[in-house]
């Protein structure tokens, strides 16, 4: 998962106010438990020493109705200097926290959305396509449009002879000059949204089509999905469930990319190490590429921070030892976090082992490591 766009936070040198909370309203007195559970994070965040003005930024957004039905959260970052952020979630977070501090709490939002996937819905048939722009964890509505290609000889005829031959032509003619329009859309599409995968479904004759028009930035990421079509009558069920497995796929494959690097990299002594005090050691020279964490909220591991991002360490003598003095002790997801946003690296949850014994995806000295930039 990528922090790219967590960097303007990460580098904001707070006090920041971080908050995650239900936002669920399915019940007649839902819009009231959702007023009490703001005030008595406002209370909390009061006692720890939250800046009034973040409070103040944070009360115009932490009980406006969501607009949306069903299970909801919402995740919001304040400083004085105003409102920093403010998502809703997929759903509730895995458990409400209230927090001030110098380092934003990044984590329980990185969380959230750890197995989001941006992507491309091509709907397409032979006069054009409907284009979705969609992620599969957001709340927010897609972007969509509709490409028409402009060419209305659609339809192939039996017969023979040289009239008819012409009319085949003619036809082929049309897919192509249609399909070379929906290239060309998403193509740009492709360039300015950078999805992870493009879902390509409906008429078979008209996807081949579009395969010997689209480019290869769109050839890459090109994934066919059956069963979906403009026309009416589409089992929506069905097929949300080939998206929802194809979106699936994706995960996995970005995952093991990830597994197998670090995997082949440490083997090697290249380009990977292990354990907190070694991340953080190449977190403070730019190196990292993706951290590996182990996804376990309950951890209380702590690190020492500065001002700025990339100014940690596991001990306040290393910190001192940095030129750093006043450093904060804080929870050692925030920093990494935090480190991660400024430095453009990325990050990826590695799933708790199940109860029953099975072995994690990868064994890591602390439940951490990182593919790095360079050895």
């Amino acid at each position: 998962m990528k922090l790219d766009w967590l960097k303007d936070v990460a580098l904001d040198p707070g006090p920041h106010v971080s908050v995650y909370m239900d936002a669920t309203r399915d019940r007649e007195t839902s819009a009231h438990d959702v007023d009490v559970r703001w005030q008595d994070a406002r209370a909390g965040l009061s006692g720890q020493g939250a800046p009034e003005p973040a409070l103040a930024a944070l009360d115009t957004v932490a009980t406006e109705p969501t607009g949306v039905g069903g299970p909801v959260g919402r995740a919001m970052l304040a400083s004085a200097d105003g409102l920093e952020l403010h998502l809703l979630l997929p759903g509730p977070p895995l458990r409400e926290e209230a927090s001030a501090g110098p380092v934003p709490h990044l984590m329980p939002l990185v969380r959230s959305l750890a197995d989001d996937v941006r992507y491309v819905l091509v709907e397409l048939d032979r006069a054009g396509a409907d284009l979705t722009v969609a992620r599969s964890d957001a709340v927010e509505s897609p972007q969509k449009l509709s490409v028409e290609g402009g060419h209305d000889l659609l339809h192939k005829v039996p017969g023979g002879g040289w009239a008819a031959l012409r009319y085949q032509h003619a036809v082929q003619d049309s897919w192509d000059h249609n399909a070379a329009a929906v290239a060309a859309e998403l193509d740009a599409l492709v360039r300015r949204e950078k999805p992870e995968v493009v879902l390509l479904t409906g008429d078979v004759k008209a996807a081949a089509a579009l395969r010997s028009k689209a480019t290869p930035a769109v050839l890459d990421l090109l994934v066919e999905v059956q069963g979906g079509s403009r026309a009416a009558g589409t089992h929506e069920k069905a097929f949300a469930a080939a998206v929802a497995q194809a979106l699936d796929a994706v995960r996995a494959r970005r995952r093991q990319t990830v597994l197998d690097e670090f995997t082949q990299e440490r083997g090697r002594g290249g380009r990977a190490v292990e354990g907190l005090a070694a991340v953080v050691a190449a977190l403070r020279q730019g190196q990292v590429a993706t951290v590996l964490l182990l996804d376990d909220p309950s951890s209380t591991a702590q690190l020492w921070t500065g001002a700025g991002p990339l100014e940690i360490a596991t001990t306040e003598e290393d910190l001192r030892a940095m030129g750093v003095e006043g450093g904060a002790r804080v929870r050692a997801d925030a920093v990494l976090v935090r480190a991660l946003a400024a430095s453009d690296a990325g990050i990826e949850l590695v799933p708790v082992p199940d109860e029953d014994g099975a072995p994690p995806l990868v064994s890591m000295a602390e439940g951490i490591g990182a593919v790095l930039r360079y050895a």
